[in-house]
């Protein structure tokens, strides 16, 4: 927003909007302390300069409930919180913003509630993406369990994910140390290369691999845009620690 803002003036943004069809209630509890901590949609709200629009979602009622009272009266004007599936609720959103308006989508599943159709929705207009990837939490933990099944949700994710390397090993196949090693980075670089195919030609890895408090590997943090700039930007935000410290490289 720092670096989009100002071109609001000029006219070449419309307006920049934010986007997260997945929010939850709006606030989160440390498992370690049992303390609430403000989640992802209340955090954006606070970001400046402010977002013009900001766009919410989630298919649980009470998650929306409480999400909504939880919006300060003040950002209300610039506040849509919907109840529905963020396939289709992203479906009707997006239709409706115009093509000089630039949103961020923040995209946090649980596992696989996702399916590459909401992606291929976002990919219709300009639209950077964050997107948590269920690589441990979600890939390497089930894998051999979904090559065994006819239908997986995995499919409906990363379609042709089958063929991989990784998931024949899976399968029963025996690979080399190095390819074992590898864990489930094949199925994020084959996410990657599907979502280059929709235009995102412009993408990249968070370090480190996000973990839980028993230090097992979770989720990877990747990053999608279609223009060069957006990558320009992401890699410098992720050059900057929590701390407000910048890394030398």
């Amino acid at each position: 927003m720092t670096a989009m803002a100002p071109k609001r003036k000029p006219g070449q943004w419309s307006e920049l909007v934010y986007l997260d069809f997945l929010a939850g209630p709006g606030r989160g509890i440390d498992r370690k302390t049992g303390s609430e901590f403000d989640g992802s949609p209340l955090r954006a709200l606070r970001v400046t300069p402010a977002f013009d629009r900001l766009i919410f979602s989630d298919v649980q009622p009470k998650n929306v409930e409480a999400l909504k009272q939880r919006i300060p009266p003040t950002d209300r004007s610039r506040v849509d919180v919907r109840l529905g599936d963020c396939h289709e609720v992203a479906r009707d959103v997006v239709s409706r913003l115009s093509q000089r308006t630039l949103a961020l989508a923040f995209v946090d599943p649980e596992g696989f509630e996702v399916k590459f159709r909401l992606f291929q929705t976002l990919a219709t207009r300009r639209i950077d993406i964050l997107y948590l990837f269920p690589g441990g939490i979600g890939i390497a933990r089930n894998v051999g369990a979904f090559v065994k099944q006819a239908k997986a949700p995995l499919d409906d994710l990363i379609p042709g994910w089958r063929n991989l390397r990784r998931a024949r090993m899976a399968a029963g196949q025996k690979l080399t140390a190095e390819e074992m090693a590898s864990r489930d980075q094949p199925f994020v670089m084959e996410f990657m290369r599907r979502m280059g195919q929709l235009g995102f030609q412009y993408s990249g890895q968070g370090e480190p691999y996000f973990t839980n408090e028993k230090n097992v590997k979770m989720y990877h943090l990747l990053f999608f845009s279609k223009h060069p700039a957006g990558l320009a930007l992401w890699r410098g935000v992720i050059r900057i620690e929590a701390s407000g410290q910048r890394r030398l490289f």
